[in-house]
């Protein structure tokens, strides 16, 4: 909405005080329904675009009802995908296709916590282009203790698993401390995971500046690596990782001698879990095993973050 309207029934707000982010355009394919004729875009893909919309300082539940419609505002006719989150947790995936492309709502009852704000994010799915597996990128939520950060890295190069391009050229960085927190819902048993974490150097460093990065999973430390030089991304596999669910901690710390905080642009996690196998203790199986079934998973079974 661009204005204050009412319609008999409801009063309708524009919607620039509850969000900072994003632009305002009118759609061409007009509907019947003017609260449908104008609409926000969130152009801006490095930072997190939210509504924040008052509530109660005790917890109430509430209707929440979120229309949706594209109507080729950019003439383009290629509707988007994302997700939909509130207070970080995600609520559902819009496809602005469904309903044969005419306007639609999606509504839920959510009992808010009590923290006066209800947090409302719309968070970009990539696919398609120079998606080779098919696989669907989810842009998660920007931690707080990190800054976005976009930039180049070098077209022509080809990287183990082919991720896009479009995901290696942004990344969250430590920005207030020294580490990256990140955590992943799994089952609650024990399980062989496969990790993959994309790395892409974004700043031009000087010749006294270095980023080694101390990668943790579950507790157990996997290592340090260095980014590679500025423009350029890196690909780091980990397999076989014994972990356990339902919370599996992932942290990114500053590596002895670095003088720049740890990066990351995407991670990719895959788990299989044998009722046969006993994982008290470390698996004896030969790495070549997981490498196929790692690569199996890449085309069948897709659980991905895009950060």
């Amino acid at each position: 909405m661009d204005q204050i309207r009412w319609d008999g029934i409801l009063t309708w707000d524009v919607d620039s005080g509850y969000t900072q982010a994003g632009l305002n355009r009118r759609v061409q394919k007009k509907t019947i329904r003017d609260e449908f004729n104008t609409l926000r875009i969130f152009p801006n893909k490095t930072q997190d675009n939210c509504y924040i919309v008052p509530a109660e300082t005790e917890s109430i539940r509430y209707i929440i009802r979120a229309g949706f419609y594209y109507g080729n505002y950019d003439g383009l006719s290629r509707p988007p995908t994302f997700n939909l989150f509130i207070n970080d947790v995600i609520w559902t995936t819009i496809n602005t296709a469904e309903n044969n492309g005419d306007p639609f709502y999606k509504e839920i009852v959510y009992e808010s916590n009590g923290s006066g704000a209800l947090r409302i994010c719309l968070l970009q799915i990539i696919g398609g282009g120079d998606e080779m597996y098919n696989r669907i990128w989810s842009k998660g939520l920007t931690p707080s203790t990190c800054s976005s950060v976009i930039g180049y890295t070098d077209v022509n190069s080809r990287f183990e698993n082919y991720p896009p391009y479009l995901v290696l050229m942004s990344s969250i960085e430590s920005s207030s401390l020294d580490s990256i927190f990140l955590t992943v819902e799994l089952p609650e048993h024990q399980q062989s995971a496969y990790f993959v974490f994309y790395i892409t150097e974004l700043d031009y460093k000087s010749q006294s500046e270095t980023r080694f990065i101390n990668i943790q999973i579950d507790g157990q430390d996997q290592g340090t690596v260095e980014a590679p030089s500025a423009g350029e991304s890196m690909v780091i596999t980990m397999y076989p990782v014994i972990v356990s669910g339902p919370i599996l901690s992932i942290i990114l710390t500053r590596g002895e001698g670095s003088t720049l905080p740890p990066v990351l642009a995407a991670m990719e996690v895959f788990t299989k879990f044998d009722p046969n196998v006993n994982y008290t203790t470390q698996s004896s199986a030969p790495a070549g095993e997981y490498i196929s079934f790692a690569y199996l998973l890449i085309i069948s079974f897709i659980f991905l973050f895009v950060v």
